[in-house]
């Protein structure tokens, strides 16, 4: 489902090791490689609006291109530039308009802040994407080259952590990661984040284990190994905490559903996670209606 992946590039040090990361995706096929513009007035007058790289910009977007085209076989490479005063408004045009499946993000640290755009750009994508999100860490491309780049960013599936609450957007979430190919382990976790009394919490914790397990049989026909756990609390907590424990590769989150997720694009728990995790977020977009 990853065939055709965005992302824009500020030609930085990590801008290079993170894009290395995401040609290496399982199942990506073609790069959109774009660079952004930021609109200036000409000097002529006019209000013409200068829209040109330097023949600097235009070497290194070729050779990033090349680059990736050698790293990984039968990638297609293909280059955007646009200028804009919206840097967020026109990677989604042009993620859009190129019809990709998911756009990557940068993220150095644990904060977003530091992305590899400016991190209100990169904030501005995750809330207002109605595509797949792939945000990336600095702590995963940080000193790799070579046979290390080889073994660790197609390794990026290899352990997942897959929040769900049980709503259709999560099943939707579940269904694409089961068709998704190049997975490795999945981790299935609920968070119960309600309850008045110690016995409504056992109740439901005995519920949600009863459900993943369900879920965990149907992944584990399709051959896929499947661990799953049942935690209280505070779900943003307990999913970052949960990622660090377990050494996770990427934590897969839905973008929407009956609790957890709803608020996404005002600033949710999903939100939350994809802002303070240490590991690379995917967050599924679903088009299941509420």
């Amino acid at each position: 489902m990853f065939q055709r992946v965005l992302f824009a590039t500020d030609f930085s040090e990590y801008a290079e090791k993170a894009l290395d990361c995401i040609a290496g995706f399982p199942g990506a096929k073609e790069i959109v490689l774009l660079h952004i513009l930021e609109e200036t007035w000409s000097p002529r007058g006019g209000g013409e609006i200068q829209e040109t790289l330097t023949p600097a910009e235009w070497n290194s977007l070729r050779e990033e291109k090349n680059r990736l085209e050698k790293l990984v076989k039968d990638l297609r490479v293909t280059i955007e530039v646009r200028a804009s005063s919206d840097v967020a408004g026109a990677i989604l045009d042009t993620a859009d308009e190129k019809g990709v499946t998911l756009i990557a993000v940068g993220a150095r640290g644990s904060s977003i802040v530091d992305g590899i755009l400016l991190g209100s750009v990169s904030m501005a994508i995750i809330r207002r994407s109605k595509m797949n999100v792939l945000v990336m860490r600095h702590k995963i491309t940080e000193g790799l080259t070579g046979k290390t780049y080889e073994m660790v960013c197609p390794m990026i599936l290899s352990r997942i952590l897959c929040p769900i609450d049980f709503s259709p957007h999560s099943d939707n979430a579940i269904n694409l990661l089961g068709s998704t190919k190049g997975i490795g382990e999945i981790i299935l976790l609920n968070v119960v984040s309600r309850g008045e009394t110690e016995a409504d919490i056992r109740n439901a914790v005995k519920a949600a284990e009863h459900q993943l397990e369900t879920i965990g049989k149907t992944l584990s026909r399709q051959g896929i190994p499947v661990r799953t756990m049942v935690k209280t609390g505070n779900p943003g907590t307990e999913i970052i905490k949960t990622a660090d424990d377990e050494g996770v590769s990427v934590i897969w989150i839905s973008s929407l559903g009956k609790g957890w997720f709803r608020e996404l694009l005002l600033g949710s728990t999903a939100y939350s996670v994809a802002v303070n995790a240490r590991q690379p977020v995917i967050i599924i977009r679903s088009s299941k209606p509420e």
